[in-house]
């Protein structure tokens, strides 16, 4: 098996059961909190784009070489649209691969999106309603089968931003206020589960583990609020379901919370693209073990159509001399690259 080197993206330490499982496969890791990152756009037509570590630790700022990270794993929380242009600027402008992109963990941390990308990939989801002036209130708790409904915030992880609608003053009150205070909510059915749900841990098109979650203090199942959990084995249906939501968001790598009403019927709630470890406390399965097999495979078969492309003797696929990036110290190869991309001038 090949040695790699993996850039960890994470808002704060880097979870030490990701750094367990990367290093057991007998890999290398340099993990950055992308708020430290500055990225940098080239004026140049072929692309000439870096990316630099401006942390509080360092004197002054320091290229992260991207040619030596072969993939990139993001765990990014906090302040996720500066996460996501960094993650776009590893795995798009400097081509590294990453088995979750910008736009999958936007989708994933919107609320209402993840529900349309859901319903619009044929997956099953609770009646939903969304209004930016909520007026007709009446109308749009109708729309998802009366109260009790659910209310959730568009962004919200760990069941924050979930909140149960039981009586019209309640829903009127809290709609209004929502409104008032131009923040955006969507309405759901309110289905009846047992204060129990499933989350899901789906790596590359297989779901690796799964448990199911019960709620103490109310009707939320998350085990962060007091719940407990257990391992559970899905069934091939839900399986499907799991996957084809995660696939719905873009994303290879994502926690997927799905719940069952009293006939048995499956829906699913929310795609987490930055599933937490509890899951992994409680099961003993630590699923980034199956992230690092996983990304192992995406790179391994990067690594057989270069050489198909480049020759039997190539290990990666060749790439013209105008597109070779030298370090910017190095002056007698910047003089070569500069000649060999602009050659007719010469």
């Amino acid at each position: 098996m090949k040695k790699r080197h993996f850039l960890v993206l994470a808002t704060g330490t880097a979870s030490r059961h990701l750094t367990k499982a990367i290093e057991q496969r007998g890999h290398t890791h340099e993990a950055h909190d992308p708020r430290h990152l500055y990225l940098f756009v080239s004026e140049s037509e072929n692309g000439y784009d870096r990316l630099y570590n401006g942390s509080p630790q360092v004197e002054k700022p320091v290229r992260i070489n991207a040619g030596s990270v072969d993939a990139v794993i993001s765990r990014i929380g906090a302040d996720l649209q500066h996460g996501a242009a960094i993650l776009r600027h590893l795995t798009d402008n400097l081509s590294i691969y990453g088995p979750q992109d910008a736009d999958g963990l936007e989708t994933a941390s919107n609320k209402l999106k993840t529900t349309q990308k859901l319903s619009f990939n044929g997956l099953k989801v609770p009646l939903t309603t969304y209004a930016k002036n909520p007026i007709h209130i009446d109308f749009l708790i109708n729309k998802v089968g009366g109260l009790p409904a659910i209310g959730k915030l568009l962004q919200g992880s760990q069941g924050k931003g979930v909140f149960i609608l039981e009586t019209p003053t309640a829903a009127n009150t809290s709609l209004e206020s929502m409104y008032k205070l131009n923040v955006g909510l969507k309405l759901q059915k309110f289905v009846e589960s047992g204060s129990k749900d499933i989350r899901a841990i789906v790596v590359g098109g297989k779901v690796v583990v799964a448990m199911e979650r019960t709620g103490k203090k109310d009707f939320r199942a998350n085990v962060s609020l007091g719940g407990s959990g257990r391992k559970v084995e899905l069934s091939e249906e839900d399986i499907t379901i799991c996957v084809k939501s995660a696939q719905a968001v873009g994303l290879e790598f994502a926690g997927v919370d799905i719940l069952k009403d009293e006939e048995g019927k499956t829906y699913v709630i929310e795609v987490n693209g930055n599933p937490g470890t509890k899951i992994i406390n409680i099961t003993g399965h630590n699923y980034f073990v199956d992230l690092v097999k996983h990304i192992e495979g995406k790179l391994d078969k990067r690594s057989d159509k270069s050489e198909d492309e480049g020759g039997k003797s190539a290990s990666v696929k060749p790439v013209p001399a105008a597109n070779i990036r030298p370090d910017e110290s190095d002056e007698a190869g910047t003089v070569a690259y500069l000649k060999a991309r602009y050659a007719k001038l010469f």
